[in-house]
């Protein structure tokens, strides 16, 4: 095995060790926030600014009539929507394109830690084009389980796919950033991108390649086996009146884990050991997966760190991701 087959983090060494797997960091080849416990801490989203804009020029929808499926038309529950942070231009070169996916265990989206800081640094020190993705949220009677965010999600990629040459974006090198249930939704279209989760084609833009170009983790939901390190209330919800054997198949199929095809993009995974929320071995379990398929992936361990941080400013070692996802876009030539 040469050097670049496989690299030593040392910042993260220990915590690999005390997992007890190799040591090993990186290998190649909807509606407004409820009240009770919620995957992203004590932070409280910000429903308002949620919300789609027919007059602000930066907010996409992403259909143009009612989306599939849409209870009505509640600009802050039933349109799903992206919110454009342009990259720079130079000359006429295209350039990468990154949708940031937020968390917040799927009925709710986590506060804004996760969404404008994140795509504002990617436009501003990545020089891309980044979205914010606000995807339907699942209600209180089910309205908006699954299937749904996995429609809004691929459709997205599709889109700015699609429109590429209009927002100055490489059509070949659009990813996904997710974090936490947004972690999870980005897996999914990823490793499912081949599907169309039963989705009727509807336009041009649903035969566009939904293959993201390369796929961002930051402390990830992966399972929703409830025996293997599931996020109870991401299942609870995204799942939501499923029964029986129905409910026991999707569990399977959405376990990123156990659902990686052959030829799956690049991986980037960032997750803290002491996630008080998001079970670490849910990354864990995924960086073994990506590992055994000769997926290239680099996955960073932190020993401490603070879910739901986004960039994760002023907490120690974990405010370090930033700059390694720069350096890891450079590597595989998305950005320069």
């Amino acid at each position: 095995m040469n050097a670049r087959s496989l690299r030593i983090r040392q910042a993260i060494a220990t915590a690999f060790l005390f997992l007890g797997i190799a040591c090993v960091a990186s290998w190649p080849h909807a509606a407004r926030a409820r009240t009770h416990h919620h995957e992203a801490g004590d932070a409280k989203s910000r429903p308002e600014e949620n919300c789609y804009d027919p007059h602000d020029s930066n907010d996409i929808r992403l259909w143009d009539g009612a989306a599939p499926g849409a209870a009505g038309d509640d600009p802050c529950r039933d349109i799903p929507f992206l919110r454009i942070f342009p990259g720079r231009t130079t000359g006429n070169s295209a350039h990468a394109a990154i949708i940031v996916i937020p968390g917040g265990g799927y009925d709710r989206l986590s506060d804004r830690k996760e969404q404008e800081p994140v795509a504002e640094y990617f436009s501003r020190e990545l020089g891309v084009t980044a979205f914010v993705l606000y995807y339907r949220l699942v209600q209180r009677d089910g309205t908006y389980r699954y299937p749904v965010p996995m429609w809004d999600a691929q459709r997205a990629l599709r889109l700015v796919r699609y429109r590429s040459s209009q927002f100055g974006i490489d059509p070949s090198k659009v990813g996904l950033f997710g974090f936490s249930a947004g972690g999870h939704l980005a897996a999914t279209i990823a490793v499912h991108a081949a599907s169309n989760f039963d989705l009727p084609v509807r336009d041009g833009i649903d035969s566009v390649d939904a293959r993201p170009s390369f796929l961002g983790l930051g402390y990830p939901v992966i399972s929703m086996l409830p025996d293997q390190f599931a996020s109870p209330n991401s299942l609870h919800h995204l799942l939501e009146g499923y029964q029986g054997r129905e409910k026991a198949r999707l569990e399977q199929y959405l376990s990123a884990q156990l659902n990686i095809p052959p030829g799956l993009s690049p991986v980037f995974l960032f997750e803290s050991l002491d996630d008080k929320q998001i079970s670490a071995e849910n990354s864990v379990m995924f960086a073994r997966a990506l590992r055994d398929a000769g997926t290239p992936a680099e996955v960073h361990l932190f020993p401490q760190g603070v879910h739901g941080a986004g960039l994760a400013n002023g907490i120690p070692d974990e405010e370090k991701w930033p700059g390694m996802f720069r350096s890891w876009m450079m590597e595989h030539g998305f950005v320069r």
